[in-house]
């Protein structure tokens, strides 16, 4: 089964292709690889980009009728979901990178409107958020994304865009409101949404968006109840923008996002691993202060610059199994800055460069008060240390772009790393940390139809607070010091292909194939009995191949995303226990041309994964069906309204993804419904 899912996804795409009947215009803006990325460099369409980049639009965001922030991404090659199910239990996967046992796993970093986002709690998910503030999500696969984002993405990175006020004022409209509520009957989920958008003076938009969501635990395909998936949670967005002189390229912004969730839980959100109960409060809270100017369409000046303040906050109690607490809290409190500026030249009438020249800087304080009976405050934990995390790097990343058949892009990052133990760590000692990360990428197109891409990036993760301080008991001092960084080679290739009016007038086809080899030198990972906390392990390989394709004419689309992904320890040859197994999603749909309705199927495949280390675990493969439908009446008394109905797991199939800690969701119903007045 793992080969055949990758040899027969081209044939199953084109089979579902060969039903398309003629158009009037071009389909090609229905394709994903035919979206804009915008956090890859200069601005281009997918397909042109010389790494792999998924781009998920407003649309997908309300196609997947999300409950958690996993639900968005799990659709995307090369990524998944790891750990629990809970909104509190779930950390990311890529191309092999990512733990639930690690929890945020900062070989993977995670962006809400440029502020980075980085917590690690014990057994606990990484990122706490709503997926229904977010307008945008773009993952960029491979560590070539560490130039403009940061030391230490070896995986990739994660970016979300928060929806704003101009997305709602149309038409010079001064005022706008929308209205969005959900309803998922396998776990009598509930969902509701409130946004106004408004204009008050001329150059300034508003924007305020609340949200509360709960959800019970749901069963599993044979009927059982899956225990910790139950989510609770409110949220709120106050944004806004103001154009300087009404200049829509020269503005100050400002964001403050807040989700929180208070409920029981059983302790072991990630691993789910037994059933002890827990409180938790968690209180999440990112404000951003922005400003873009492009001087007026100055070749040399486009500026962008931010601060923030974010800090992800979880509150403990009722925790019975540690004897004599009874509260403690987790913090991750950041600050961070960001300047950029974009050149752009020419050379001639075939040549043309942009440069993005940057520095960031960052300092994380981590906090872990525990209280007892008796009123007595203990700072930290020996497996949960205090301390603080200081980040600088500057960055200068160019691309060239001949004739619009070649593009190189050099890049080249340097950052350091200062961490400091903080109260109730028994050893005074700083550690620092720096290092370069260069990489180059190119694209050539040698029709309108084929062009052939590649990169090379050398990249370096430098060691977290935790696993540096971490050890195994208060009385020991076996702390990680001496640890090295993470080194990544990595190597990427692939090509495009893009075809115009094959089957009939007006449609279009975009195939984006990639392949990697990602060599990871002193990989840390967990210490054995009597050994440091967090230790490194000689090297490892991570290899795989990814495809997107897409077909779409008037009626019908078909899309296509499939992953095979490889990983061993070379020095013993054992498998490595992060790999997710072959991957398989296809989606065929047909859009009724006199009707506002769209009705569609997905599948979603995966193969055995057995190969696996003493101590990992196998799965089995799997296939789901999933059936989804749109309506949105273009006119009469209902104009604007929009209607998503889908229905998960039609067969009611038992089954668990192969990262995932515990069995999905049986058969399960789902209503949306939406208006903007």
């Amino acid at each position: 089964m793992r080969s055949g899912l990758l040899a027969g996804a081209s044939v199953l795409l084109l089979a579902g292709a060969a039903q398309a009947q003629a158009r009037d215009d071009s389909a090609a803006a229905q394709l994903s690889l035919g979206r804009i990325v915008v956090s890859a460099g200069a601005e281009k369409v997918a397909i042109d980009t010389p790494q792999a980049v998924t781009a998920l639009d407003q649309d997908d965001i309300d196609d997947a009728q999300a409950t958690t922030m996993g639900d968005l991404l799990e659709a995307i090659p090369g990524v998944s979901v790891v750990g629990g199910v809970s909104a509190l239990g779930q950390g990311f996967n890529i191309r092999g990178m990512g733990t639930g046992l690690a929890d945020s796993d900062s070989r993977i970093l995670t962006q809400i409107d440029g502020v980075t986002k980085f917590y690690e709690q014990y057994r606990m998910g990484a990122l706490f958020s709503e997926p229904d503030m977010y307008k945008r999500v773009e993952v960029l696969r491979g560590p070539a994304s560490s130039t403009l984002y940061g030391a230490g993405a070896l995986a990739g990175v994660v970016n979300f865009t928060t929806k704003d006020a101009s997305d709602f004022l149309k038409d010079g409209d001064r005022f706008a409101v929308r209205l969005r509520a959900g309803y998922e009957s396998n776990n009598d989920g509930v969902f509701g949404t409130a946004i106004v958008a408004g204009q008050p003076v001329e150059n300034l938009d508003l924007l305020a968006m609340y949200t509360q969501r709960e959800a019970d635990h749901y069963k599993s395909g044979d009927g059982t109840t899956v225990i910790p998936s139950n989510a609770t949670s409110s949220s709120y967005l106050l944004k806004g923008r103001y154009y300087v002189g009404g200049d829509k390229d020269h503005s100050l912004w400002a964001s403050y996002q807040n989700w929180t969730s208070d409920s029981t839980q059983i302790y072991d959100q990630a691993e789910a691993f037994g059933t002890t109960p827990v409180r938790r409060k968690v209180n999440d809270v990112t404000a951003t202060f922005g400003y873009e100017n492009d001087f007026g369409g100055s070749r040399l000046l486009n500026l962008e610059a931010q601060a923030s303040y974010a800090n992800s906050k979880v509150e403990q109690r009722e925790t019975t199994f540690l004897t004599g607490v009874v509260y403690s809290e987790f913090s991750y409190e950041t600050w961070q800055g960001r300047i950029q500026n974009t050149s752009r030249f020419d050379f001639g009438p075939d040549w043309t460069g942009f440069l993005f020249v940057g520095a960031q800087a960052y300092r994380q304080e981590r906090r872990n008060p525990r209280v007892n009976a008796a009123g007595v405050t203990t700072p930290g934990a020996a497996t949960h240390p205090e301390g603080d995390m200081d980040k600088y790097g500057l960055y200068a990343q160019a691309e060239l772009i001949w004739s619009d058949k070649l593009t190189i892009i050099p890049g080249v990052r340097v950052d350091w790393t200062k961490l400091k133990p903080g109260a109730g760590v028994t050893t005074p000692t700083e550690v620092e940390d720096s290092a370069a990360s260069p990489k180059i990428a190119a694209l050539y197109s040698f029709t309108d139809n084929l062009a052939v891409f590649g990169s090379v990036a050398r990249t370096v993760r430098m060691p977290v607070l935790d696993e540096i301080y971490s050890k195994t008991s208060a009385a020991a001092s076996n702390f990680s010091l001496n640890l090295k960084p993470e080194e990544s080679d990595n190597f990427e290739g692939g090509f495009t292909l893009s075809f115009d009016d094959v089957l009939s007038q007006g449609d279009a086809v975009r195939a984006k194939v990639t392949a990697f080899r990602n060599d990871v030198s002193n990989l840390i990972t967990r210490g054995s009995a009597g050994a440091p906390y967090f230790i490194n392990v000689g090297k490892s390989r991570f290899t795989g191949v990814e495809i997107e394709a897409e077909y779409a004419a008037r009626n019908l689309f078909a899309r296509l995303a499939a992953s095979r992904i490889e990983g061993e320890n070379r020095l013993t040859g054992a498998p490595l226990n992060t790999i997710p197994a072959d991957e398989l999603d296809l989606t065929v749909g047909w859009r009724f041309s006199d009707h506002p309705l769209t009705l569609g199927w997905r599948g979603e495949f995966a193969a055995d994964q057995e190969d696996v280390a003493p101590g990992g675990r196998r799965t089995g493969g799997y296939g789901v069906h999933n059936l989804f439908l749109t309506w949105t009446p273009r006119d009469g008394a209902l104009e604007g309204l929009e209607v998503r109905a889908a229905v998960d797991n039609v067969l009611d199939k038992q089954f668990r993804r192969h990262l995932a800690s515990l069995d999905a969701e049986g058969r399960t119903f789902k209503l949306t419904l939406a208006r903007t007045f």
